[in-house]
């Protein structure tokens, strides 16, 4: 029995020295709307700003790095109440076990690392801005009922991430300079050619005091015969070196052979981002963003936005923005505002409720871009005004 006694306290201070350097964090944001409109309708609901219908009332993420920083982890668990009861991952793949009920998911990075040498990193999972380099633009509504009336999304602005599940290398031959390179993988073997025609290679150098160059691949191969899309050239610039003001500048061109571009005349070929905050004081902060977007053949997309944030007392603040998108298609321009507030509840939570409201600039169509939240307000009634009152709750530890 002492044997065993002993066996067992020596297992407990193994395990405890072990994962000493686990830590466990989490955030979570719904919006809960008990009054909304599509034009003609009353609506009530509940979604999340990402509006992929699902609430994520649930969301665990632990980290741990060994002690001697050869090796980590990021490992991510959600659960989400929805339509079905599933089991699956975040590409979708499930297991339907009900009518209604929840499902159980892995909605964030699920990845582990290991350095051999300090300036190489292997990344093996799946990968969301697991390098660091994305280029980001996030303000005013992104963090509400998303309206459907940007060109790019905020996360990924001026320059994009692999979020794919594969293989990842990451290499620092100074502490300025990194090159990455990764390769999406599946389960189930793929072609060769495809995994590696869809990988993503890049480099990003900062220069210190004044900002960050980015350039990249991001490959989109897709082949029918002669007809080939290879992928997207991306360069990008991040200012980061004046005070209280961050800007961003990204441009992107799509590599395609001709054949491919006459079946695909519409789609874009080239991408143009700038994106802007700045702190005029303490308490106030501006911010702005604009958009471009040529197809191979017809007239250029183009959406701008403004955001503002006041903070009104430490736990009272104030935010508002106005969206606009004029497509380069038959559909029509649209606009969307916020006006909302946040409270903090302490350090660890806030509770917010704003107005929303977006709307078509003609009445050439009733879906999509007129819509809030993503899934949330998906249609609308032709030439009238969408809005909602969003609670907008959220916890972070």
């Amino acid at each position: 029995m002492k044997k065993l006694i002993g066996a067992l306290a020596l297992a407990a201070m193994v395990a405890t020295s072990a994962f000493a350097e686990v830590s466990f964090g989490a955030w979570i944001c719904n919006l809960p709307t008990l009054v909304a409109s599509d034009g003609d309708t009353m609506k009530s609901g509940i979604t999340n700003p990402w509006g992929w219908g699902s609430q994520r009332p649930v969301r665990l993420q632990a980290n741990w790095t060994s002690d001697d920083g050869k090796a980590g982890m990021t490992m991510g668990i959600s659960v989400e109440y929805g339509d079905t009861a599933k089991f699956g991952d975040n590409k979708g793949d499930a297991v339907t076990t009900g009518d209604k009920g929840f499902s159980i998911g892995t909605f964030t990075p699920n990845t582990f690392w290991i350095k051999p040498v300090d300036q190489v990193k292997l990344i093996v999972g799946q990968m969301d801005n697991s390098f660091g380099v994305r280029g980001d633009m996030c303000y005013g509504s992104w963090d509400w009922l998303r309206p459907n009336n940007w060109l790019y999304d905020g996360e990924g602005f001026s320059f994009s991430t692999f979020d794919e599940n594969g293989l990842g290398l990451e290499i620092t031959p100074m502490e300025a300079l990194k090159i990455f390179a990764a390769i999406p993988l599946s389960a189930k073997a793929n072609d060769t050619y495809k995994a590696f025609g869809n990988a993503n290679v890049g480099a990003a150098y900062t220069i210190d005091g004044i900002g960050t160059i980015k350039a990249g691949i991001l490959g989109e191969y897709d082949a029918t015969g002669d007809a080939k899309k290879n992928g997207t050239i991306e360069a990008a610039f991040d200012l980061t070196g004046i005070d209280k003001l961050y800007a961003t500048l990204g441009v992107a061109f799509t590599l395609a052979s001709s054949d491919w571009w006459d079946a695909n005349e519409a789609s874009r070929m080239l991408k143009l981002a700038l994106g802007a905050s700045y702190g005029i004081t303490e308490a106030f902060k501006l911010s702005a963003s604009f958009e471009l977007s040529k197809p191979k053949k017809g007239d250029m997309a183009m959406a701008f936005g403004v955001g503002a944030n006041y903070a009104i007392t430490d736990a009272l603040g104030a935010v508002a923005d106005f969206r606009f998108k004029m497509p380069n298609n038959d559909a029509d321009s649209t606009m969307s505002f916020l006006v909302g507030i946040n409270y903090a509840c302490g350090s660890n939570a806030s509770l917010g409720i704003g107005f929303q409201a977006a709307k078509a600039l003609g009445d050439k169509t009733g879906t999509g871009a007129g819509a809030l939240g993503g899934n949330f307000i998906t249609a609308y009634k032709v030439d009238a005004l969408v809005w909602a009152v969003p609670i907008r709750a959220s916890f972070w530890f």
